[in-house]
């Protein structure tokens, strides 16, 4: 089975990416979004679902799913 590897490091404008295996990624920047603080984590949760091949599709029999929830 083939390795693949992604190193997240936390700077302090966001995240910068590095992947090894099968789709090498990067360097690759997810910068913060000063109006909206939780659009880097949600990018980067989805670019780590893409990068070990956990996106699914609307077709599966299940997927995963980020979902915002706004206190009223």
């Amino acid at each position: 089975m083939e390795k693949w590897k992604l190193t997240i490091e936390k700077v302090n404008n966001g995240f910068i990416l590095t992947g090894e295996g099968a789709d090498n990624c990067g360097p690759e920047v997810i910068e913060e979004n000063d109006c909206d603080e939780l659009e880097a984590f949600e990018q980067l949760t989805w670019k780590m679902w893409e990068f070990f091949g956990y996106l699914g599709s609307k077709h599966d029999k299940e997927r995963l799913r980020v979902i915002r929830e706004k206190n009223k």
